[in-house]
C-alpha cells in the first residue's frame, strides 16, 4: 500500500505549475511500471461474451486499487460479473470524481487476424498489442497511475476518487442498471469521467458529453422441424425468406426507419450543439482509406456526415445466420433463421417504447410467425456543452495535449452512461488515451505507448483542476 505523508492543504503546498509537473516528473519517471501494470492486465482475458477469466480480472484489478490504500468491493451481480468499486478520500476536499470503467474485453476472434496473441502485451515499434488494451484496460489503468502519481508525491488527492469497473459494459451491461439501483448512494459523485476517448488522426483530443441509446434485439423464424431438401420449395416455408422479408419491411433503402411512431418523440439537437459541429474533423479520406471506402452511405459527406453520425438513430443488422454458409452449395431449405439487430437511440427515445413499437410493427405488417428476443439496453444520455466540469476536461486537455481539444456534443457508440448522467444526476465527459488507428472490437488493437503516458498526465490535471 501507499504510504500517505501527512501534508496540509496540498493545494498550499506549492504553486500550481511546480506542483503538476513534479507530478509529471514522476509519471515520466515511472512510466516503465505503468507499462509493465498495463501488459499484466491485458495478458489476463477476460471475455464478458464467455466468461473466460472475468473473475480472475476483477480480483486483480480490485488488487490494484488495494495497492493505492482504496477501500474496496466485488459488487456480486445476479448471474453476472462482479463490480470492482474503490473509494479513496481526500483529507482536504469535500467534492467526488467518480471513474466508470469495464475490466471486460471482447472475444479476440478471429485469432488468425492478430499479429502477436491476442492476450500477448506485445510491444512493438511504440505500441502495446492485446484485446482490450484500448478499449478499456489502457484508459483504466491511466487513471489509477494518475492517483498514485498525487498520493506519492504530494501524499493526498485533490478530490474525493471512486472507481466503478464492471465486467458486462461489452456485453450490454445487462445486470449493471440493477446494480446501481440498489447500491445508489455509494455511487453519488460530483462529476463522472466516462470510459473512453483518445486523439485524432491529428493529434487533438476528443471529448465526447454523451452517448446514443441502444436496444438490442434478435428476429427469429421457423419452418419445418428439420433442414430439408430444397426441391421441397414449392410446399415447405421458407423461414430464410421469411425472416428477409420482416427485415426488409424495418428500413428502406434510403435509410429511413419504417417503423410506426420511431421518429416521433426524437428531441432535436440544441444550437449549442449544433455550432459544435464546425469544429469536428470527420477526417474523411484517412477514415475512408481506414475502411477501404471510396464513399459514405447515401454519399454523404463533411458536416452532413457529422451531423448524421451523432444526432440521428439507426437501424442494424449486426448478423445473420440460417441454412448452409460452408463451402461449395448445398440445396437445402433451413429449418430456422435468426438475425441480430441493434437501434441506436437518441435523447427522448426509449428503448422500452422502441420495443413496443417494433414488436407491433412486425404484427401489423403480416410478420406474426417472427418471435423478437429483447437483449440488452440503454438508454441516450447528455452533459450540457456549458456545464463547468466541461470546462474542466477542456483546460486540462489544452494543457496536456497543447492543442484545442475536438468536443462531441454525444457519441454514435452507446453505453450505461445514463445511470450517471440520468439516474444518479452528475455531469458526465468522456475522455482517454486511445487514438485513431487503436482498432478496438478488432484484430491487432493497440495502443501507443505515448497516447498512454499522456493520457496518465491528463487524468492528473483533471483531478488537479477539478479541486
Amino acid at each position: 500500500m501507499v504510504k500517505r505523508n501527512i501534508i496540509p492543504k496540498y493545494k498550499t503546498l506549492w504553486d500550481d505549475a511546480l506542483r503538476i509537473k513534479t507530478i509529471y516528473d514522476y509519471i515520466e519517471k515511472h512510466s516503465q511500471n505503468s507499462i509493465q501494470e498495463l501488459v499484466k492486465l491485458v495478458r489476463q482475458p477476460s471475455v464478458s461474451a464467455t466468461g473466460e477469466g472475468v473473475q480472475a480480472c476483477a480480483e486483480m484489478v480490485e488488487g490494484m486499487l488495494q495497492k493505492l490504500s482504496f477501500s474496496t468491493k466485488l459488487i456480486p451481480e445476479k448471474k453476472g460479473n462482479p463490480i470492482v468499486y474503490g473509494e479513496l478520500k481526500s483529507r482536504n476536499s469535500k467534492k467526488t470524481l467518480l471513474f466508470y470503467d469495464h475490466y471486460d474485453v471482447q472475444p479476440p476472434e478471429p485469432l488468425n487476424e492478430w499479429k502477436f496473441g491476442a492476450f500477448s502485451g506485445k510491444i512493438h515499434r511504440g505500441r502495446i498489442y492485446g484485446r482490450g488494451v484500448s478499449d478499456n484496460k489502457g484508459n483504466l489503468i491511466s487513471r489509477i497511475k494518475a492517483v498514485e502519481a498525487f498520493l506519492e508525491t504530494v501524499g493526498d488527492i485533490p478530490v474525493n476518487v471512486k472507481f466503478v469497473v464492471e465486467g458486462e459494459e461489452e456485453i450490454g451491461s445487462p445486470h449493471f442498471p440493477n446494480a446501481i439501483r440498489q447500491n445508489k448512494k455509494k455511487f453519488l459523485n460530483d462529476a463522472t469521467i466516462w470510459e473512453f476517448g483518445g486523439i485524432s488522426y491529428e493529434g487533438r483530443p476528443k471529448i465526447y458529453l454523451g452517448l446514443k441509446g441502444v436496444l438490442s434485439v434478435e428476429l427469429r423464424t421457423k419452418g419445418a422441424s428439420r433442414d430439408t431438401h430444397s426441391a421441397n420449395a414449392p410446399i415447405v416455408p421458407n423461414p430464410a425468406w421469411n425472416l428477409i422479408w420482416a427485415l426488409n419491411s424495418l428500413k428502406n433503402e434510403r435509410g429511413e426507419i419504417l417503423i410506426d411512431g420511431f421518429y416521433e418523440k426524437i428531441d432535436p439537437p440544441l444550437q449549442k450543439e449544433l455550432q459544435l459541429l464546425a469544429n469536428i474533423p470527420l477526417e474523411e479520406k484517412r477514415v475512408k482509406r481506414s475502411l477501404g471506402l471510396k464513399v459514405f452511405l447515401q454519399q454523404r459527406t463533411g458536416r452532413d456526415a457529422t451531423k448524421e453520425l451523432l444526432f440521428s438513430p439507426t437501424c442494424s443488422i449486426n448478423g445473420l445466420i440460417t441454412g448452409y454458409t460452408g463451402e461449395g452449395s448445398k440445396t437445402v431449405l433451413p429449418k430456422e433463421a435468426k438475425a441480430k439487430l441493434d437501434f441506436r437511440l437518441v435523447p427522448k427515445q426509449m428503448p422500452d417504447e422502441i420495443f413496443q413499437k417494433l414488436t407491433t410493427h412486425l404484427h401489423n405488417a403480416g410478420h406474426k410467425n417472427v418471435e423478437v428476443i429483447r437483449h440488452g439496453s440503454t438508454e441516450p444520455a447528455k452533459t450540457p456543452v456549458d456545464d463547468d466540469f466541461v470546462e474542466v476536461v477542456i483546460r486540462a486537455a489544452e494543457k496536456v495535449y497543447e492543442k484545442k481539444p475536438i468536443i462531441y456534443p454525444t457519441s454514435p457508440a452507446s453505453g450505461p452512461m445514463h445511470l450517471f448522467r440520468n439516474l444518479l444526476k452528475s455531469p458526465v465527459v468522456s475522455a482517454g488515451c486511445s487514438h485513431a488507428e487503436a482498432k478496438g472490437h478488432a484484430p491487432n488493437e493497440n495502443l501507443t505507448i505515448d497516447g498512454f503516458i499522456k493520457g496518465i498526465k491528463f487524468m492528473a490535471t483533471i483531478l488537479d483542476d477539478f479541486s
